[in-house]
């Protein structure tokens, strides 16, 4: 497998996961199973929801996010959070008014910070959600071959809407799974310990703030599906005992479960992200993105990302060639 297609298949299983997952967010296991029965495909949120007046398909602020970080990278492979927090301002004017409907509350604090001329290296002091979690992807990706700078980038791609500790400790543990993933010869468990690594490596950067070591809560997360007797046991009990909203320890947690239950498959990890209830779009994200990496492309449903690309007119090839050639230009 090469290069491009792990890129690609990344890309495409991030989307995927926050497409599948949008209609399901905020409701519970038994709200989803009673309104949707199982969710496997795009579908339109039901209409006293939040979500109400997106189409079925389209995305919400992950794939949006993780994009602009993409397009905040220079061509050399350099990042900081000025560029972050530029592409993020141009994301947000681009969704228009559907944005209060799709954006976190860190994250929308933190871009009327911006936006009123704040500096994006300190609006981002009061984010402790996962907000950030799902853009580190991007910064997986491009440093699946440097390692050294994979911590520094995602302090810059966190930094405008989600200084803490406990969020870069999320965006380290992202980051470092998908750059994992990424390796041939990679397997699952070398995947979770790079994770749970780079949950407690990225804990020591950014505005200190309590939060519960996400590296044990993805150790139980793992010992979870490890002892579950079936994926709807194991459903039931990730979103109980870890839990599915948006703090980092509960659903970034989770969606390293979730990578788990689905022994590493890209469509049925979104699949269970999109009905495990809660904060569905960012862990079917997270799951997808890390799954995507590790499987490629050809794992994924075409006609499924065709509906997804063309409904958002998104153009995921062309973004994971870009990728592809600032990967090539760190050499």
């Amino acid at each position: 497998m090469n290069l491009f297609e792990r890129v690609y298949g990344c890309l495409a299983g991030l989307a995927l996961g926050d497409a599948l997952g949008m209609p399901t967010e905020f409701l519970t296991r038994e709200q989803i199973g009673k309104e949707f029965g199982w969710v496997d495909h795009p579908l339109r949120a039901p209409a006293w929801h939040p979500h109400h007046k997106l189409r079925a398909g389209q995305v919400t602020d992950d794939t949006g996010q993780a994009l602009a970080v993409a397009h905040a990278y220079a061509l050399d492979g350099s990042l900081t959070a000025e560029a972050v927090a530029r592409e993020l301002v141009a994301w947000s004017e681009q969704v228009g008014e559907n944005l209060p409907l799709v954006v976190g509350p860190s994250t929308r604090l933190a871009l009327e910070q911006i936006k009123a001329g704040g500096d994006p290296r300190k609006t981002g002091r009061k984010g402790t959600t996962n907000g950030a979690s799902y853009r580190a992807v991007i910064v997986g990706l491009v440093n699946c071959h440097h390692p050294e700078d994979l911590i520094p980038q995602v302090v810059e791609a966190c930094l405008p809407t989600h200084g803490t500790t406990t969020a870069i400790s999320a965006g380290v543990a992202v980051a470092s799974a998908v750059a994992q993933a990424m390796l041939e010869g990679a397997s699952l468990e070398s995947i979770f310990d790079a994770a749970q690594l780079g949950a407690r490596e990225g804990r020591s950067h950014g505005v200190w703030a309590w939060g519960t070591p996400l590296e044990g809560r993805i150790e139980l997360a793992l010992k979870i599906v490890a002892e579950s007797g079936s994926p709807e046991m194991a459903l039931d009990d990730l979103a109980s005992c870890v839990g599915v909203d948006m703090l980092v320890a509960e659903s970034v947690a989770t969606a390293f479960g979730l990578v788990s239950l689905a022994e590493g498959d890209v469509m049925l990890a979104v699949t269970y992200g999109a009905n495990i209830g809660g904060d569905t779009d960012t862990m079917a994200a997270i799951a997808g993105a890390v799954c995507g990496a590790w499987q490629g492309i050809d794992a994924l449903d075409g006609k499924i990302l065709a509906r997804v690309e063309k409904i958002n007119k998104l153009d995921l090839k062309a973004e994971a060639e870009r990728l592809v050639a600032i990967i090539d230009s760190k050499g």
